[in-house]
């Protein structure tokens, strides 16, 4: 299993994907087939671009077996207050 980890700075919208970008290159390195590709850095990018707008800041961790891919995202943010009403 591979482990890769990136901070990513809140409103910081010059580097923001650039995690996500990094995880599709590594991706391309070890083969992983296009569709995986695309559907691992819509996920990515979209977690990565949620913690630049909405947090103060976080970081992104992936980690890549033969058969898999997994992408965590833990951001610094206040939180949703009322997650019931957000959802509405």
């Amino acid at each position: 299993m591979e482990f890769v980890s990136y901070d990513i700075a809140g409103n910081d919208f010059q580097r923001a994907g650039a995690a996500s970008r990094s995880i599709k290159e590594h991706l391309k390195r070890i083969g992983a087939g296009a569709e995986a590709i695309r559907r691992a850095m819509i996920a990515a990018y979209e977690a990565e671009m949620n913690v630049v707008i909405h947090s103060v800041g976080g970081r992104l961790e992936a980690s890549f077996t033969d058969s898999q891919i997994d992408v965590s995202v833990i951001d610094e943010g206040p939180g949703i207050p009322d997650v019931e009403q957000a959802m509405v």
